[in-house]
């Protein structure tokens, strides 16, 4: 074997590596072939041939056991290595419940090899020790509970657990409540209440998000006269309903949320879409053309938590934004930080002059809501109008 540059040369009938041996690195083949074989001496049979672009060895890498079977070159070939250290990186990166499928994936297949193979098959291999290491233990546990947690997510949607909340949002001067923010809850049947965060991002991994997210547009639009008649006197009352970026990357989206205001006879005007700015960072380009589409079915779109994103003045340039919402994180401090105090200050003032309306968020206090008026915000949310509730409630 010779190594040119970071490429390992085997002639043919070198071996690569034996049964029974510690799996350090897998490999690709750049060029030649390699015979795959299990048994010893008399006994020894090929399993299978591999070509170039082909890997193998990845198997002990991956799950940490010895080689499961041996390996030679039946031609000049070359071999480009794969580090242990640099699979083990990238499977630290993977969702834990791909990590751990993989790796019961990979036990029933070394159970099936050492079922079928002949004895000398394995005989070179030690056998595998049934407990789990703690690392694994907590893979293991990590990734039953988030299946366990989807599959909970799925029961919850057909079997209507879901509920919608709604926490007012009013105009600061007169008090008035102005619209209403749409936030989803889960009763779950034997948990009870589980607030969002501890359940909407893994709904964001799997894909599920997407059929929550149109259940919550569909619930809003019917909760909306009820709602309404809340708001009375207000000139634009509105309910907001929060998207995720799974929506927006979503095929026929704008055409779903078309076909939800027109079969509930919802004013498009009326339904504010709110969004952050991480929401539109991964697709920007896609995200641009969704929402122009959605404010031209009359939507109004928000942005949320403005000032703890990437790039809130090209999010305000770029997409036909109607409202800011600015993050509790700033109003919550404005008393004690004169910085804080003067990014609302600033915030407000250009939201004003590109024509957006300003919610604050996180209002608790009098004096809060005083020196926003002060700053000529003119809507807020926070518990000093009310916290979070049910409509039935």
């Amino acid at each position: 074997m010779l190594n040119q540059l970071d490429r390992k040369i085997y002639v043919p009938g070198e071996v690569i590596f034996r049964e029974g041996d510690a799996g350090d690195c897998a490999y690709i083949i750049e060029d030649g072939q390699v015979g795959i074989y299990v048994g010893n001496g008399a006994g020894e049979r090929q399993l299978n041939l591999l070509g170039k672009g082909e890997m193998f060895g990845e198997i002990a890498l991956i799950d940490n056991q010895p080689r499961t079977a041996t390996v030679r070159a039946t031609e000049k070939t070359m071999l480009i290595p794969i580090q242990r250290k640099l699979v083990e990186e990238l499977l630290e990166k993977t969702n834990p419940i791909v990590r751990h499928l993989l790796l019961l994936i990979l036990e029933r297949y070394r159970g099936n090899r050492q079922v079928s193979a002949a004895g000398a098959a394995t005989s070179a291999r030690p056998p595998a020790n049934g407990a789990d290491s703690p690392s694994r233990s907590k893979l293991r546990g990590e990734a039953t509970q988030k299946l366990s947690l989807a599959h909970g997510i799925t029961r919850a949607l057909a079997n209507e657990e879901f509920a919608l909340y709604y926490q007012p949002i009013c105009e600061l001067a007169s008090g008035r409540i102005a619209g209403f923010e749409a936030l989803i809850r889960w009763r779950h049947p034997t948990d009870g209440l589980i607030p969002p965060m501890d359940f909407l991002w893994l709904a964001e991994h799997t894909g599920q998000i997407r059929e929550i997210g149109l259940w919550t547009l569909e619930r809003a639009c019917l909760d909306w006269p009820a709602l309404r008649q809340q708001t009375a006197g207000y000139a634009k009352p509105f309910v907001s309903v929060n998207l995720s970026a799974n929506q927006l990357t979503g095929d026929g989206f704008v055409e779903e949320v078309s076909a939800l205001i027109a079969r509930h006879s919802m004013p498009a005007i009326e339904l504010k879409l709110e969004l952050t700015e991480t929401v539109i960072i991964n697709n920007p380009e896609q995200a641009h053309d969704l929402l122009n589409k959605l404010s031209l079915l009359g939507s109004r779109l928000a942005l949320d938590d403005y000032g703890t994103g990437y790039s809130g003045l090209d999010s305000l340039q770029r997409y036909p934004i109607a409202t800011m919402k600015i993050d509790r994180a700033f109003i919550s401090t404005m008393a004690a930080s004169p910085q804080s105090r003067e990014i609302v200050r600033s915030s407000i003032g250009l939201a004003h002059s590109l024509g957006m309306d300003v919610i604050a968020e996180g209002i608790e206090t009098e004096d809060v809501r005083n020196s926003l008026l002060d700053l000529n915000c003119n809507l807020g949310q926070g518990w000093l109008f009310g916290r979070p509730a049910a409509l039935d409630g």
